[in-house]
């Protein structure tokens, strides 16, 4: 739960991408030529840049910048989709009695958004002059996309069944619909630099946290929801099958702004790797992928504790839904302190009260009442409602770490180095929550046991170590939860801790100057 956990802080995590800035100097039309041949790039004019910044368009944007958003909003709505649906297979794996292992594996699937940094390089250096440096690839992912969701929403009922579920074939399906959503995720990257003008390139980040927090919602909390009366997740995956068809259309009809650099792959793959040697980028890279070691826990497994305890899924589908608006008014809301010039501000103020609200989740884990044991139309307002106060707090402080570190991406990302720069940068940060993750459900279930609670209490009568003490259980079996409180409840520690430790490092990437996140070049334009 909050922004990263599971697929729906996989969801916020996404790459939210191009970057800030508010400089009144406008970029002249011009034409470079490398010495070698083999590359150049012809920048906007300061009459695209007038156009995309004045005119007839709405909300104070010009009419281009306007279609930019529209555009942008799609695609990472489109993005949060199968994010939103393999968080609800999730929940269904879980009410059929998968083990921490079992979601462990699964958890695997969304992997492809931490490893993309392998093949962006391809992504950026091969296309077709005609369709355009990112439609070449954005048109036959969303085509691609499509077609996968409605194979498998054909095959859903052999893979999950009252009789077991095939999480194997289930994580590989799903990795393959994140390897496809990553490669979109590069060249939407890439494209979102020069889609929107300098002074509101600030503006994809935004739409990437809303449209992929919109994405995950309706096909999580919605489904949910829907499920509730009848709606089966078959009919729905196809549903979004048929919409992934459909918006290739959109993406095909949008012009590209004629601003690609060409390069070779080996060309592309050297970029890449002297953009990774930077020390700057170095020591970025050391804060994201140790910066969810005291959160990983509770974000992780907090849903998956309140259904063993009996809180049915729609009722946190209904929770959910009530806490979108806060969810899409916090990218607005924090945009004064994460599109300024320090945004990683935020962070070092508010990182320690994140852990101290990881805590309270052991207590709502705790007190959460068994519903499906209360009388028939009895519901426990009075713990709902504390429930929804404490969701409302922790997404607060997720939105506004997330959106902060995305706005510092943008920031210090260099646009001529195309989708590649970001891509490195949002792959790390997706590495260091995922890695967590999956750590945190293998290491939390392999110091669990499963036991045999009696119904509506928390008496423990025995231990479900087999399926024959399982099917003698005479109240329900589940995951003893001392683990999980020993581990939440030190988050506030590990969270100072890491801050204190991090601290210099955060404030020196702050002050760093923009030479320091540059790669050097050669005469010949060459990285080295």
């Amino acid at each position: 739960m909050g922004d990263d956990g599971r697929d729906g802080r996989a969801a916020r995590r996404g790459a939210s991408r191009a970057r800030g800035g508010t400089s009144a100097a406008r970029r002249a039309v011009t034409r470079t030529s490398s010495t070698n041949g083999k590359r150049s790039r012809a920048t906007r004019t300061r009459g695209d840049e007038a156009a995309a910044t004045t005119g007839d368009g709405y909300f104070g944007l010009g009419r281009k910048d306007f279609r930019a958003v529209c555009l942008l909003l799609v695609l990472y709505t489109l993005q949060g989709v199968p994010m939103g649906l393999s968080a609800s297979v999730g929940f269904i794996l879980q009410e059929r009695g998968a083990t921490y292992a079992e979601q462990g594996i699964f958890s695997l699937a969304s992997w492809p958004f931490s490893l993309k940094v392998l093949w962006a390089p391809i992504v950026d250096a091969v296309w077709s002059r005609k369709m355009g440096q990112r439609r070449t690839w954005v048109l036959p992912l969303q085509l691609a996309v499509g077609c996968t969701l409605l194979a498998l929403a054909n095959a859903l009922g052999r893979l999950i069944s009252e009789e077991g579920s095939d999480v194997r074939t289930l994580t590989w399906t799903f990795f393959w619909l994140y390897l496809l959503l990553a490669s979109q995720d590069i060249a939407v990257d890439g494209w979102a630099l020069t889609m929107l003008s300098e002074k509101n390139v600030g503006l994809a980040s935004t739409c990437n946290a809303v449209g992929q927090m919109i994405g995950f919602f309706v096909c999580f909390t919605g489904f949910l929801t829907l499920n509730s009366y009848g709606v089966d997740l078959g009919a729905f995956i196809s549903f979004w099958g048929y919409v992934f068809i459909a918006s290739a259309a959109f993406v095909y009809v949008t012009k590209e702004t004629k601003n690609e650099t060409a390069m070779s792959v080996r060309e592309a793959y050297s970029q890449a790797l002297s953009i990774l040697r930077l020390p700057a980028v170095l020591k970025l890279s050391a804060v994201l992928l140790t910066r969810f070691i005291a959160f990983s826990a509770s974000e992780t497994l907090t849903t998956l504790k309140l259904l063993e305890k009996g809180v049915p899924k729609t009722h946190i589908a209904t929770m959910s839904a009530l806490m979108t608006p806060i969810n899409l008014a916090m990218p607005m809301l924090t945009r004064k302190w994460t599109a300024g010039e320090r945004p990683l501000d935020a962070i070092t103020k508010t990182w320690v009260w994140r852990g101290v609200a990881c805590a309270f989740a052991a207590g709502l884990v705790y007190f959460a009442p068994n519903v499906s044991a209360m009388p028939k139309g009895s519901i426990p307002y009075g713990y709902y409602v504390v429930l929804f106060l404490w969701l409302s707090a922790y997404s607060a402080f997720s939105n506004a770490h997330f959106i902060s570190f995305m706005a510092f991406y943008n920031r210090v990302s260099d646009a001529d180095m195309g989708g590649t720069y970001m891509t490195i940068l949002n792959t790390v940060s997706n590495l260091g929550a995922k890695w967590m993750e999956s750590a945190s459900l293998f290491a939390i279930d392999r110091v669990s046991t499963k036991v045999c609670y009696e119904e509506g209490t928390r008496r423990v009568l025995g231990a479900c170590a087999n399926s024959a003490a399982e099917k003698a259980c005479k109240g329900k079996c589940s995951m003893n939860d001392e683990p999980y409180y020993v581990v939440v409840l030190l988050s506030p520690v590990i969270a100072y801790a890491w801050i204190r430790l991090t601290r210099e490092t955060i404030d020196w990437l702050s002050s760093a100057k923009k030479s320091d996140w540059r790669v050097a070049k050669t005469s010949t334009g060459k990285s080295t």
